[in-house]
């Protein structure tokens, strides 16, 4: 009695056929490493759009709406005369074991009378609670700096602000119009690179690495 032939799939194809997948799945895999990476690079160059004293209540919700950001008015409802608008993203779809203590990036801006007067954005290591653990970025941009009666008005104030527990807590950014395109540069080379690499960055020196040095 004769036995059925029991067709085989070439080794050759299956060959082909893994070597054709291989490139799609690393592409995937690349992809969902730096999506975290790219939303916060899309976030910053929006809020870079908005312009102090210039850019107006009409301007601002447009780029609240396209970035999804969530207005709420601290003073009363939200309207031209106060608003806020904020907005916050993480790394937490990534794997715990891969990502670490995870990232978390936030951008803010405010209306006072109709025109935006303040843009903030945070940057930093730690997403179990409201506050960044256990270092973080904080950059405030506004048309004048908080007055201080012995200190002379200058455009940009920068520093490390430290703990007991942990020396590089946060660098802290306080930026103006008047602050030059180097400054501005310095200021806002942010590491977007935390947010997808392997265990993450250890504190502020790495999701800023152009930040002054520590005193």
């Amino acid at each position: 009695m004769a036995h059925p032939k029991i067709s085989r799939f070439p080794s050759s194809s299956v060959a082909r056929l893994t070597a054709a997948a291989l490139p799609l799945l690393v592409l995937a895999c690349c992809a969902f490493l730096l999506r975290p990476e790219i939303r916060a690079r899309y976030l910053f160059r929006q809020l870079e759009t908005l312009q102090l004293g210039r850019s107006t209540f009409e301007d601002a919700q447009r780029i609240a709406q396209k970035i999804g950001a969530k207005p709420y008015g601290p003073h009363g409802p939200c309207d031209r005369s106060d608003c806020e608008w904020d907005v916050r993203m993480d790394n937490s779809e990534l794997p715990r074991w891969w990502r670490g203590p995870g990232e978390a990036f936030v951008v803010a801006f405010d209306v006072r009378d109709s025109v935006v007067v303040r843009k903030n954005t945070g940057y930093g290591i730690g997403m179990e609670t409201d506050t960044f653990f256990p270092s973080s970025v904080s950059l405030d941009e506004q048309e004048h700096l908080p007055r201080d009666p012995g200190r002379e008005q200058v455009p940009v104030l920068a520093g490390w602000y430290t703990t007991e527990l942990y020396r590089y807590y946060e660098f802290r950014v306080y930026l103006t119009p008047k602050a030059s395109a180097e400054e501005r540069r310095r200021y806002t080379s942010f590491n977007f690179n935390c947010l997808w690499k392997y265990k993450g960055c250890k504190d502020a020196r790495e999701l800023l690495p152009t930040a002054d040095p520590p005193r």
